[in-house]
């Protein structure tokens, strides 16, 4: 059996109503003045939760991509100081044949070996070479030089990895083994690299004896092309890396536009959307307003009076 509804009733029943309508109202307006549908969790707590999800992949996207920069800084300023190396051997080559013409008197041939020794410390000062503070050629040991002052020998961990990380997962190594480049100068132990080359050419050169000369001709030159070529391989190892870091940013970059834009469907008001729900919130709340006028009537009390 239904109970009597009463005046009260209905006005309590109606104004919960129009409270509830005041609220929407409130919140759709709030929604189209912040450009944000999403202004607490219990809005939409799944949408939170996508929200943050998205907004944690793009943060990462956008991390791994400063970490390529900085990667790319590193590789670009190893490859300067490679480029300079190898501007190095060149001249070394074209002194080394220089000074094995026999048309040559000794105090020439000690000129030519004073600029010698004045390319094995320009060698010196490319294995220094710095980024961000950091030793690219020091291995692991970013904080110490290659060579120290007046020191041919090197004085780093070369065997060390540096590496950046590009994506989930994913590193990258970016430093280059430099003692396999440019090695330790050491007349009593020679090595065979580019310094320990160097050194040689010009002890031969200060030497002028015909075994020294024919020693300019034919080995000092052959250790200058392998020390090229082993230069070279460094080269095109690291614009391998750079390309494959170009490919990474480009990746991380269309990543992080997708994200964003799906963030951005998420969290942020559909302003179309926003002003028609609006303008029917409004339009019912009025209806509200005159129903409850002409469906509670007065009392027979009201007539009395």
């Amino acid at each position: 059996m239904l109970g009597r509804v009463t005046n009260n009733t209905m006005a309590r029943t109606l104004l919960g109503d129009i409270t509830s309508l005041t609220s929407r109202i409130a919140r759709t307006q709030e929604s189209i003045s912040s450009g944000r549908q999403l202004t607490a969790p219990s809005d939409d707590p799944l949408g939170t939760q996508r929200s943050l999800g998205l907004r944690s992949a793009v943060e990462g996207a956008q991390q791994h991509q400063r970490n390529i920069d900085e990667a790319t800084g590193w590789l670009e300023t190893t490859d300067d100081a490679l480029s300079d190396a190898a501007s190095v051997i060149n001249r070394a080559r074209e002194l080394t044949v220089q000074g094995a013409s026999d048309s040559l008197g000794p105090d020439q041939r000690q000129a030519i070996a004073l600029e010698i020794d004045q390319l094995i410390e320009a060698v010196k000062e490319s294995a220094n070479a710095t980024f961000q503070g950091t030793y690219v050629f020091s291995g692991a040991a970013t904080t110490t030089a290659p060579y120290a002052a007046g020191s041919n020998v090197f004085g780093a961990d070369p065997s060390g990895t540096v590496a950046r990380t590009i994506g989930p997962g994913v590193s990258v190594k970016i430093n280059t083994n430099a003692n396999d480049i440019f090695g330790s100068g050491s007349p009593a132990a020679p090595d065979g690299k580019l310094i320990s080359t160097l050194q040689s050419i010009s002890a031969h050169l200060k030497t002028d004896t015909a075994a020294a000369h024919d020693a300019l001709r034919n080995g000092d030159l052959a250790n200058l092309s392998a020390n090229l070529d082993t230069l070279s391989q460094a080269r095109a190892t690291v614009g391998a890396v750079m390309s494959r870091l170009d490919a990474a940013k480009s990746r991380l970059a269309d990543v992080e536009l997708t994200t964003t834009k799906l963030l951005s469907e998420t969290e942020d008001t559909d302003l179309a959307k926003a002003v028609l729900d609006l303008t029917n919130q409004q339009n019912v709340y009025q209806a509200a307003l005159r129903s409850g006028a002409s469906i509670i009537q007065p009392s027979l009390l009201d007539f009395l009076r």
